[in-house]
């Protein structure tokens, strides 16, 4: 797949600092460098046409020519606006995966396009595909690739598609929502958050004692925030296009406890905020607290006057989006940077939801309806198909706040 690669060291000595590196899709291919990001642009798009629209012998292509063209066609429909950057990324996982697998002795990259059967997709490539898959991630695999398919058909590099009719038969991997959930210990939870940034503290102690899903996190207002009810209001969630929407199920909308410290922790920040009397306002910024309007540059992601509790600037929540806001990504790097620091093994930033989950367990050992319900599941026996190795036989009468806050402290 052809990228566009800057060079910050060649830009300061005045060369030209853009590069296209076509080694991987052409013969005799070479590394191109251009002044500006347009022109290599305007490269990539030639050589994608070349590829992809004037090639007369497309009926030679192999599945490795035919994964760098529909990959360059994918690209174009992304700059088009007629896909999303998700979209892509996951055309591009789900290709690669297939390409890497082995067939007749060989490599399935190196084989033939039109050579390739129903039957030996059913037979040789079906086993290796659902490997630690659940049968959900099989079928959403196979429907990229026939994409990918119907696009070799279009351009000639076969008459039909082998993927149609095609059977994913036997047991796929299970459900990783049936997989146990891994239990943190609390030395290592204080360890971690203790290496991490100040700017990052409240945000993972947040995560730690309320449990919210990231995109619910990072969906909160300061109206969310219920000072006098000692509650957090959970009735949104930053989605994977960065537009903010429902929940991730109904019981989703919910109120989950404050913890004292968390509390405390809010209200000196509100005050550090400049005390904002507009309930959209930032909770969490890297600037001052100025709401204001951002539309994304995508176009399905836009925004209006609603400014999201954690946010990298004024008025744009983290999303799973590249580009100036917050990613996954950042919150992972913050994360593993302080297991480093910590020299504990990475966790993953839901762990600290699965942490929640393992103190309020103990609290609530008796009433496992109440966790589910502060956790969002629609039903309890999610939370005991994820959580049911944790459940300790033990009593606690103190009140609620007391309770949740004494098992944190």
């Amino acid at each position: 797949m052809l990228k566009i690669a800057f060079y910050k060291s060649r830009k300061r000595i005045g060369a030209k600092a853009y590069c296209v590196d076509t080694r991987s899709i052409l013969a005799g291919g070479s590394q191109k460098y251009f002044d500006t990001k347009q022109e290599a642009q305007r490269f990539i798009d030639r050589v994608s046409k070349e590829l992809v629209i004037n090639d007369t012998d497309a009926w030679s292509w192999n599945f490795e020519k035919l994964r760098n063209a529909y990959l360059i066609h994918l690209q174009k429909e992304l700059r088009d606006g007629e896909r999303s950057k998700s979209y892509v990324q996951e055309k591009e996982r789900h290709t690669n995966q297939f390409i890497s697998c082995a067939i007749n002795g060989g490599k399935l990259a190196d084989m033939p396009v039109s050579d390739l059967t129903k039957g030996q997709i059913e037979l040789q490539l079906m086993d290796q595909l659902k490997k630690n898959r659940s049968k959900k991630t099989v079928i959403n695999l196979m429907g990229s690739i026939m994409t990918m398919m119907s696009f070799a058909t279009k351009y000639g590099c076969r008459e039909t598609n082998p993927c149609i009719q095609v059977q994913i038969k036997g047991d796929a991997a299970k459900s990783k929502r049936k997989t146990k959930a891994r239990r943190i210990q609390p030395d290592i939870i204080n360890r971690i958050i203790a290496e991490m940034t100040p700017e990052w503290q409240l945000t993972a102690k947040f995560a730690c004692q309320t449990g919210l899903r990231q995109g619910e996190q990072r969906a909160l207002t300061w109206g969310d925030i219920l000072f006098d009810e000692n509650k957090v209001r959970v009735n949104k969630a930053v989605k994977h296009r960065a537009d903010v929407g429902e929940t991730k199920t109904e019981a989703g909308d919910r109120l989950v406890p404050l913890t004292r410290e968390i509390k405390t922790a809010l209200q000196e920040h509100f005050i550090a905020c400049g005390r904002p009397n507009d309930p959209t306002a930032l909770v969490f910024s890297h600037k001052q607290n100025v709401p204001r309007e951002h539309a994304f540059r995508n176009q399905h992601a836009k925004f209006t006057k609603e400014n999201f509790a954690f946010s990298k600037k004024p008025g744009q929540p983290h999303t799973l989006r590249s580009g100036s806001k917050l990613t996954h990504a950042h919150f992972l790097k913050a994360v593993h940077q302080a297991c480093d620091a910590a020299g504990v093994d990475w966790i993953r930033w839901h762990d600290l939801r699965h942490y929640y989950a393992s103190v309020m367990l103990k609290v609530y050992s008796k009433e496992i309806w109440r966790v589910s319900n502060y956790l969002g599941h629609e039903q309890v026996a999610t939370t005991t198909n994820i959580y049911g190795h944790w459940i300790e036989d033990q009593t606690d009468n103190a009140k609620e706040v007391d309770a949740i806050s004494s098992a944190f402290g």
